[in-house]
C-alpha cells in the first residue's frame, strides 16, 4: 500500500482509537446532529398536533362549510349517471374518503313563485314529505324496528307514526305544481322506519357519523313551514331517481367527501390545495346566476381548518425557533471545543507533521477523515435521539414525512462540523509550518472586563426598553458569562501557601486550591463555559417554570372557572326565589334583605356570581363590582399557581370570615386599581344609587377580570342594601322592575358538562357558556405548552456543554500535570491523595460554577418579564421565578460533570514514567 494510502486508512480507523478523546468527538457530534435534527421533526409533530386539536373542536352541528368535509353540487345533468364525471373529480383530489352521491328534491325552488307540493299518504292519512337520495340507506339511518327490502323508501319516525305505516306497506307519492294542477302519483313500499335527531325532523346519525347533522341546512326544505327542513323519503338512487320521474320532480344531485381520518397537516393542505383548484374550475365552468337554484354550489371547510392549524402552529414555531437555533449553536460550539482540544493534546504530532513536509491542506483532511466515522456514529444516534426527544418530550402529533429532512439536516450539520475540525487542523498545522513573527511587546486585551460591562450595558438597556429585539435574547448570556468571568477570578484567592502541609489530609486540600488558582487562561475559561452553561441550563428550565405558571394564571384571570355561564337570574336555579314584596307608592321602599332570600344551593363545585358596572368619584373610569358567595367561590374559581392568585385566594378567605364591618357596610377586595391607594372607604355608583364599600384587601389580579380594575364583595351585605332590587329575587314580569343591570353567571369547575348538569335537569337554557379548556387553545398558550418538552431538551444540550467543558479541561490538565503529579507521588504524597486533589479540584470548580451561575440567574430575575412575556398587556404580570427543580437539575449535572471528569483522567494509561518526564 502506497504511502499516502496508508495514511488516509490510518486516519480513517484512528478516529476510535483515541478512547476518551473519541467518546468527546462522538459526544460532540451526537449533540449537533440532534440539535439539527430535532427542528424538523418537532415542526411537523406540531404541525399535526395542532391540525387534530382543531379538527377535534368541531362540533357536530358545523355547517360543512367549517368541516373536514367537500360537497359539490354542479348541474352537469339531471340523471345520476351524468354525475359521474364530478365523482371521478373528487376522486382526483388526494386524501378523501370515497366520493358519496347524494341528491335531494328541488321541485319546489324550481317551481317558485307557484305553489308545489309534495305528499306521502297511505291508509287516507296525507303528510309532508320530500325525496332524498343516498347511496345505502340501511348503512347510513339510525333504524326504528326491521327493514323490509331495498327498493323501496324510508320514511321519519313521526311521519310512519302519523301515516300508521310500518316496513313493507304501500304507500302514495303525489307531486302537484299550481294551486288548480293536478297531482302526479307513484306507488312505491316502505323500506324501514328511520330515527330522527332532536329537531325532529333530519335523520339522526349512526354512533360514530355525523354526515346528517352537517347537512342541516343543505336537506329541502318544507314546503309550508320555510325556516324548517321538510320531512325526508330516502331511498338509494335508482329509487329516488325513478319515482321522481314518475311524479315528475328534479333531483339536485351533489358528491360529498370527506377528509381521510388521521391525515396529517402537510395531508390536508395537500387536499385542501386540489379541493380548491376543484373549487375554481366549477366555478369557471359551471357559472351561473346566484339566485339559480341550480347554481354550483360548494362546501369545504378543510381549508379554514388548516388556516387555523397553521396559525397556531406558527406561534408555536416562533416560541421556539430561537431555542432551535441555540440548541445548534452549542452543539458547533461543543465540536469546536472538542477540535480546539485535539489541537493542543496533538501539539508534538503537528510539529513532527510540519517537519517532514506536510502541507495543512493535507493534514486538515487527515483531521476530517479521522473524525468521519465518529461523527457518522453520533449523527446517526443524534438523529435517534432527536426522534426519541420529540416523540417523548415534544407535541403529541404524528412523525411520518420528516425523517429525510431531519436526516438531511442532521447530515449537512454533521458535514459543517467535520469542516470545522478540517479547518482548525489545518489552521493549527499552518501556525508551524509559517515561521514565527518576531516577538514583540502585545498588550493584551482584557476580555474580563469587557464582557462584564457589555453585560451591564445590555442589562441596562433592556431594563428601559419600550419591547424586546432579537439582540435582547442575548442578554441572559451576556450576563452569564460575566459571572464566568468573575468565577474565573476567585479561584486565585483560594490558592493555598507555599509550602506542602505536614498533613497527608491538609495537603490534599492544599493542592487541590493551589491547581486551582494556578490554572491560568484554560482555569478562567473552563470556569468561563461551566458557569454560562450550567447558568443557561437553570435560566432554560426557570423560564419553562415561569411561563407555564404565567399561563396558568392567566388562563384562570380570563376564564375565572373551568366553566361560566350567563343566564337571565340566579332566581332560575332556585325553584324557592321569592318575588319581591309588592310596592306601596305611599311607603319607602323597604330595606334590607328580604326575608327567604339567599343564594342559590347548588351542587358542589357550583356557584352563582353577578356582576355590574360601577363607577366612583375618584375618576372616571368603570370598574367591574362582583358579588360572590365566598365559601363557594373558593372552591369553585381556578387559582393558577403564582402569587398574584395566592393573595388573591387569600384575600377571600378573609372576605368569606368577615364579609361586612359592624355596621353592615361591605367590605371589598380591591383587584388592580391604584386610584383607590390612600383611601380605606370607596363609593361606587350603580344605576342612580351610590353605595359605600370598606376596602378590606389589595391585589393585582382575580379570577374572572375583564382588564379593568374590579371590587369584589360579598352577596348577603351587597344585596341587603339594594333591597326590593335584590337580583335573587324572583320577578314579577319578565321584564323585571330592578333599577340595576346587573348580570347573573353560573360558574362551575367541571366545565361545560358541569354547567349543563345544573341548568339540564332545570329546563333552564343558558345564553352563552365559555370554558377555560377554550382559552387554553388559544395559539399563545398552545405554544407555551408544545414548547416546554422541546426547551427542556434544549436545558440538556447546554448542561451537556458544561459536562463537556470540564471533561476536556480536565483531559488537558491531566496531560499537563502528568510529570507533576508522578513527583508528587513519589516524595510522599501518595498516587491516592493526588488523585483525591485532583477530585477535590473539579469539585471546587463546579461548586464555584454553580453558585455562580445561579447568583447570575437571580440577577436576570428582573429582567425576565421582558425577555420573555410575549403578551405584556395580561394579568397577572409576568414572574420569572428561580426554578427549584432546576437548581437541583444544574447541581445534578455539575455532579454529573464532577464524576465523569474524573473517569476521563483516570481512563489515561499510565505509561512509563521516565516517558512522562521526558515528555514533559
Amino acid at each position: 500500500m502506497a504511502p499516502g494510502g496508508r495514511l488516509v486508512f490510518a486516519a480513517l480507523t484512528g478516529g476510535f482509537r483515541q478512547r476518551a478523546s473519541t467518546v468527546l468527538t462522538l459526544c460532540a457530534f451526537l449533540v449537533l446532529a440532534a440539535a439539527a435534527a430535532a427542528g424538523p421533526m418537532f415542526a411537523e409533530a406540531s404541525d399535526n398536533a395542532a391540525f387534530q386539536v382543531r379538527r377535534d373542536q368541531i362540533p357536530a352541528t358545523a355547517r360543512q362549510n367549517d368541516a373536514a368535509v367537500v360537497r359539490l353540487s354542479a348541474n352537469v345533468g339531471p340523471s345520476s349517471l351524468d354525475q359521474q364525471k364530478v365523482v371521478a373529480d373528487l376522486r382526483e383530489v388526494d386524501g378523501l374518503t370515497e366520493p358519496d352521491l347524494t341528491g335531494g328534491s328541488i321541485g319546489a325552488e324550481l317551481a317558485k313563485p307557484k305553489f308545489w307540493g309534495s305528499t306521502v299518504s297511505a291508509g287516507g292519512r296525507t303528510e309532508r314529505g320530500r325525496l332524498f337520495a343516498v347511496g345505502r340507506p340501511a348503512e347510513e339511518l339510525v333504524a326504528v324496528g326491521n327493514a323490509a327490502g331495498n327498493d323501496g323508501l324510508w320514511l321519519p319516525a313521526p311521519v310512519a307514526e302519523e301515516l300508521g305505516a310500518g316496513p313493507g306497506d304501500e304507500i302514495v307519492l303525489a307531486v302537484v305544481t299550481g294551486n288548480r294542477g293536478k297531482p302526479r302519483r307513484a306507488t312505491a313500499r316502505v323500506s324501514g322506519i328511520y330515527a330522527v335527531d332532536r329537531g325532529g325532523r333530519l335523520p339522526a346519525d349512526p354512533a360514530g357519523s355525523t354526515k346528517w347533522a352537517l347537512r342541516n341546512g343543505d336537506t329541502p326544505g318544507d314546503t309550508e313551514y320555510h325556516t324548517l327542513p321538510a320531512y325526508l323519503l330516502i331511498g338509494d338512487v335508482a329509487t329516488v331517481e325513478r319515482l321522481a320521474q314518475t311524479v315528475d320532480d328534479q333531483i339536485l344531485w351533489a358528491v360529498e367527501a370527506a377528509l381521510e381520518r388521521g391525515a396529517t397537516l402537510s395531508e390536508a393542505r395537500r387536499t385542501a390545495e386540489g379541493v380548491d383548484y376543484k373549487r375554481r374550475y366549477y366555478a369557471t365552468v359551471q357559472s351561473a346566476d346566484g339566485d339559480d337554484p341550480l347554481a354550483v354550489n360548494f362546501a369545504s371547510g378543510i381549508g379554514r381548518i388548516v388556516a387555523t392549524a397553521q396559525a397556531t402552529t406558527e406561534a408555536v414555531r416562533q416560541r421556539t425557533r430561537p431555542v432551535e437555533w441555540a440548541a445548534i449553536g452549542v452543539g458547533f460550539a461543543s465540536v469546536l471545543a472538542v477540535a480546539l482540544l485535539s489541537a493542543r493534546r496533538r501539539e508534538r504530532e503537528l510539529r513532527h507533521a510540519a517537519a517532514v513536509g506536510m502541507s495543512p491542506v493535507s493534514v486538515g483532511g487527515l483531521w476530517l477523515l479521522e473524525n468521519l466515522l465518529p461523527a457518522a456514529v453520533g449523527t446517526g444516534l443524534g438523529w435517534l435521539a432527536a426522534w426519541q426527544l420529540v416523540a417523548r418530550l415534544g407535541p403529541p402529533g404524528v412523525i411520518e414525512e420528516s425523517w429525510e429532512p431531519a436526516a438531511v439536516t442532521a447530515a449537512g450539520a454533521t458535514g459543517a462540523g467535520l469542516i470545522m475540525v478540517a479547518l482548525v487542523g489545518a489552521a493549527a498545522a499552518a501556525r508551524r509550518v509559517r515561521p514565527a513573527p518576531p516577538a514583540t511587546t502585545k498588550r493584551s486585551i482584557p476580555w474580563g472586563p469587557v464582557l462584564i460591562i457589555v453585560a451591564l450595558v445590555g442589562a441596562a438597556g433592556l431594563s428601559q426598553a419600550d419591547g424586546v429585539r432579537g439582540v435582547d435574547l442575548l442578554v441572559p448570556l451576556l450576563v452569564l458569562v460575566a459571572a464566568g468571568v468573575l468565577a474565573g477570578w476567585l479561584p486565585a484567592l483560594l490558592s493555598g501557601g507555599g509550602r506542602i502541609p505536614s498533613s497527608p489530609a491538609r495537603a490534599v486540600v492544599w493542592l487541590a486550591r493551589r491547581r486551582l488558582g494556578s490554572g491560568g487562561t484554560e482555569r478562567r475559561l473552563a470556569v468561563l463555559v461551566v458557569t454560562a452553561g450550567l447558568g443557561m441550563l437553570l435560566f432554560a428550565l426557570s423560564a419553562v417554570h415561569s411561563t407555564e405558571l404565567s399561563a396558568d394564571d392567566r388562563v384562570a384571570v380570563a376564564a375565572g372557572a373551568e366553566g361560566v355561564a350567563k343566564l337571565q337570574g340566579s332566581w332560575e336555579l332556585d325553584d324557592q326565589a321569592p318575588s319581591p314584596p309588592p310596592e306601596d307608592p305611599d311607603k319607602p321602599r323597604p330595606v334590607g334583605l328580604v326575608p327567604g332570600v339567599r343564594v342559590p344551593p347548588l351542587p358542589p363545585g357550583n356557584t352563582a356570581v353577578w356582576q355590574m358596572d360601577v363607577t366612583t368619584p375618584l375618576d372616571d373610569g368603570r370598574r367591574d363590582l362582583l358579588v360572590i358567595d365566598p365559601a363557594r367561590f373558593l372552591s369553585v374559581a381556578l387559582w393558577g399557581n403564582g402569587p398574584d392568585l395566592a393573595a388573591a385566594r387569600s384575600a377571600v378567605s378573609a372576605l368569606a370570615a368577615r364579609p361586612a364591618e359592624d355596621d353592615g357596610t361591605p367590605r371589598a377586595i380591591v383587584v388592580a386599581d391604584p386610584a383607590t391607594e390612600d383611601v380605606t372607604l370607596v363609593r361606587v355608583t350603580a344605576g342612580y344609587d351610590a353605595k359605600n364599600l370598606t376596602i378590606a384587601e389589595r391585589v393585582n389580579a382575580f379570577p374572572g377580570m375583564r382588564g379593568r380594575p374590579m371590587y369584589v364583595v360579598a352577596a348577603d351585605p351587597m344585596f341587603a342594601l339594594l333591597g326590593a332590587d335584590d337580583p335573587r329575587l324572583r320577578p314579577r314580569t319578565e321584564l323585571g322592575t330592578s333599577l340595576f343591570f346587573i348580570q347573573t353567571f353560573l360558574w362551575s369547575s367541571g366545565g361545560e358538562p358541569g354547567v349543563l348538569a345544573v341548568t339540564g335537569p332545570r329546563g333552564v337554557q343558558p345564553e352563552r357558556i365559555t370554558t377555560a379548556a377554550t382559552l387554553r387553545e388559544d395559539a399563545a398558550y398552545v405554544a407555551t405548552s408544545r414548547a416546554r418538552g422541546y426547551q427542556l431538551a434544549i436545558a440538556g444540550y447546554l448542561a451537556l456543554l458544561a459536562i463537556l467543558t470540564l471533561c476536556i479541561y480536565a483531559q488537558r490538565t491531566a496531560v499537563l500535570r502528568r510529570p507533576t503529579d508522578l513527583m508528587l507521588a513519589r516524595i510522599g504524597l501518595g498516587r491516592a491523595r493526588v488523585r483525591r486533589a485532583r477530585t477535590f479540584e473539579f469539585v471546587l470548580l463546579a461548586t464555584l460554577s454553580l453558585t455562580f451561575a445561579v447568583a447570575g440567574v437571580a440577577a436576570l430575575i428582573p429582567l425576565g418579564g421582558r425577555l420573555l412575556d410575549d403578551q405584556p398587556g395580561l394579568l397577572p404580570a409576568f414572574a420569572f421565578q428561580l426554578s427549584p427543580y432546576g437548581v437541583g437539575i444544574a447541581a445534578g449535572a455539575a455532579a454529573v460533570a464532577v464524576v465523569l471528569a474524573v473517569l476521563v483522567t483516570a481512563a489515561r494509561a499510565p505509561g512509563l514514567e521516565e516517558e512522562a518526564y521526558r515528555d514533559n
